[in-house]
């Protein structure tokens, strides 16, 4: 039986069953006098190696992502607000089925009411659920642009955001853009226009989109397909960054 179980074990490795390998052992001490029927004994089995490679490869995916560390949609403190995101429609954007949608999420309201933590969350929860995901400061990602068109290869640089399954682009707003820099914008939003999910936070209304990108006519085809399939949300209230300072009365406001 030990030299059975041992070839088994070989066998595992070779295949890169390492963890069922390792586990094989304890499972089928656990399995004796039992009357599990067998495809749950089977199931289980199967378990010692797909939950830990899952782990590993949703690990993987955060760590390509980009995304800061440290925020989840567990800390976002929802109550802090003082309108423009219901419970409702957080659960709504927690569930991430906007993403099997390839819905888009607009993030608009003033600094330091938590757009960058509810789009990092949501990336980071994307991740660890199976979804590829990117994140990128707008003016990042419009200089990687313009410096792929330098080099002939724009094209393949679009291709590639338009990979991950949700696109997280931050500060769109937080300077005007050129020309040049608006043409890019759009081309990178109408290669994902329905082929994938984009969340987007920016501190200007849609009524100054004309002003950033300095051409009413980019502007307006832009968030026509922006806005097409997307979740638009208005944040209101005190900054997000400040309320533990205000709960304690260092910040007067």
């Amino acid at each position: 039986m030990m030299e059975r179980t041992e070839m088994i074990m070989s066998r595992m490795e070779e295949l890169g069953l390492s963890f069922m390998a390792a586990g094989l052992e304890s499972f089928l001490s656990s399995q004796v006098n039992q009357d599990a029927p067998l495809a749950e004994a089977i199931s289980e089995l199967v378990d010692l190696e797909l939950i830990p490679r899952k782990e590993r490869m949703a690990r993987t995916r955060l760590k390509v992502s980009g995304i800061p560390s440290g925020k989840s949609l567990e800390e976002f403190d929802l109550a802090w607000l003082k309108g423009g995101l219901t419970q409702k429609k957080f659960a709504e954007l927690s569930s991430l089925s906007f993403i099997e949608r390839r819905e888009n999420v607009i993030l608009l309201g003033p600094s330091g009411l938590g757009k960058t933590h509810l789009m990092t969350a949501l990336g980071q929860k994307a991740c660890l659920n199976g979804f590829t995901a990117y994140y990128i400061t707008c003016l990042d990602l419009l200089e990687r642009l313009h410096r792929s068109r330098d080099q002939g290869k724009l094209k393949q640089k679009l291709v590639w955001f338009g990979k991950p399954h949700v696109l997280l682009v931050d500060e769109v707003g937080y300077e005007n853009l050129s020309p040049e820099q608006a043409t890019l914008f759009f081309q990178l939003i109408n290669t994902r226009y329905e082929h994938g999910s984009i969340i987007l936070t920016s501190n200007k209304p849609f009524g100054k989109w004309g002003e950033i990108m300095a051409d009413d006519a980019v502007a307006t085809a832009t968030l026509d397909r922006l806005l097409h399939h997307s979740h638009v949300i208005t944040l209101n209230g005190n900054s997000y960054r400040m309320k533990d300072r205000m709960k304690i009365g260092v910040v007067d406001f």
